[in-house]
């Protein structure tokens, strides 16, 4: 396989993260959260189905965090190959896309955690409400983080794209509305254009992926 056609698969991992938040989202849509009243926690958790539908979300989060994992290493290539050796906004881009997916999943384990406890340990476990209010307030505010530690990685492919004309002008434009969307992530819509974000870039990267470049290294002064 050449090396155009790995910077194609690479680029387009970024599609099934997609897919597979989508169908998280449809999984867990309707679980209560820290805002619902006793009964409907305890009524939630009392049926199977429910509860295999929340283990079995944080195994797609697994999954679709291995598929975004690579398409990070895709970006972190492209951005390094116009930067030169100095690769700032590409080791930026890494680390904010490493903290959001970590953080994803921690979030995800901390929300599909009451269902493992209550169907593995049965009777032996009591619900209490308000300790699932805790885990599902801590859930929440993790998942805000990680879409804000994100949002420099959705800044730092704006810019080099802006400036390099890596990219074109609307998905850098798009990239800044990304990293803004990230930011107002106590919003849960406003992520929804962090996601669409990475679609759109993983479909381009696929259909029209600009060419492997090698960083050539800065003459000694």
């Amino acid at each position: 396989m050449t090396s155009q056609m790995w910077a194609r698969v690479s680029g387009a991992m970024g599609i099934p993260f997609v897919i597979g938040f989508i169908l998280l989202g449809a999984l867990s849509g309707s679980s209560p959260d820290y805002r619902s009243s006793n009964s409907d926690i305890t009524a939630w958790y009392a049926s199977h189905s429910h509860r295999v539908r929340d283990i079995a979300g944080i195994f797609i989060l697994a999954v679709s965090a291995t598929f975004f994992l690579w398409f990070l290493g895709r970006l972190r290539e492209l951005l390094r190959s116009v930067e030169g050796n100095e690769g700032r906004a590409a080791s930026i881009a890494l680390a904010s896309g490493a903290a959001l997916i970590i953080l994803l999943a921690v979030a995800g384990s901390d929300f599909s955690s009451v269902a493992f406890v209550v169907s593995e340990a049965g009777d032996k476990f009591a619900l209490d409400p308000n300790t699932f209010r805790l885990l599902s307030g801590f859930g929440f505010l993790t998942y805000v983080v990680a879409f804000m530690l994100g949002a420099p990685l959705a800044f730092a492919v704006g810019v080099t794209a802006w400036r390099t004309g890596i990219l074109p002008r609307w998905l850098a434009t798009s990239s800044f509305l990304a990293g803004i969307g990230a930011l107002a992530s106590f919003t849960f819509l406003t992520t929804l254009i962090y996601i669409a974000w990475v679609l759109l870039l993983s479909g381009y990267l696929t259909l029209r992926p600009p060419p492997v470049r090698v960083p050539v290294p800065r003459a000694a002064p």
